[in-house]
């Protein structure tokens, strides 16, 4: 194969990563929340507030929930003012107000329910899958050198089968000795 058959190969390679790569961005960044109906619906519980129920690590599926459709005992996750992240509590009462529902929630592994209570608004959404520990891994896969080590790895994969391709180019271009019948006859003289 000739050199630029191998470059061919090299860009057709490279073009389909990225391709596959935009198909999965899109999927992820597109596709998903318009069938959850929230921006990122996966979540990983970081504390043992919600044990034994849920445990640090575990990966949650969260979809989009009309607040008029939530009742107690649902695990929820909503944003509070004196945190960054989102919490992952459940709904221990729902009064009604004249601007809607009010959930008060509590965490199983809490001695108290959380201070002041949730509206329409703070909710984010409802859990409705709960995969054991594969959190973990996916914060794993966040870290630099797993992002390092995850391109490496594809880098290296291209090099492989790119010097494979290369390896047959070389051996392409040996000479040939042709063959003929004549020396099939040659063979049986003697």
């Amino acid at each position: 194969m000739p050199a630029d058959e191998a470059n061919k190969w090299l860009t057709k390679e490279i073009l389909t990563l990225a391709v596959l790569f935009l198909i999965f961005l899109a999927f992820f960044k597109v596709v998903l929340p318009l069938l959850t109906g929230v921006d990122s619906p996966f979540t990983v519980v970081t504390s043992g507030s919600m044990r034994p129920t849920l445990e640090v690590g575990d990966l949650l599926i969260v979809v989009g929930a009309d607040p008029y459709n939530l009742k107690v005992g649902d695990i929820i996750v909503f944003r509070v003012p004196w945190s960054s992240s989102l919490i992952v509590h459940r709904i221990i009462r729902i009064d009604m107000s004249m601007n809607g529902p009010v959930f008060y929630t509590k965490g199983d592994n809490n001695a108290l329910p959380d201070p002041g209570f949730r509206t329409s608004r703070d909710i984010y959404g409802k859990v409705v899958l709960r995969i054991p520990y594969l959190g973990s891994a996916l914060e794993l896969l966040q870290s630099l050198p797993a992002k390092l080590a995850i391109v490496g790895i594809i880098a290296a994969y291209l090099l492989y089968e790119y010097s494979k391709v290369l390896g047959k180019e070389s051996t392409d271009n040996e000479p040939y000795e042709l063959y003929t019948t004549e020396q099939d006859d040659k063979w049986e003289e003697t």
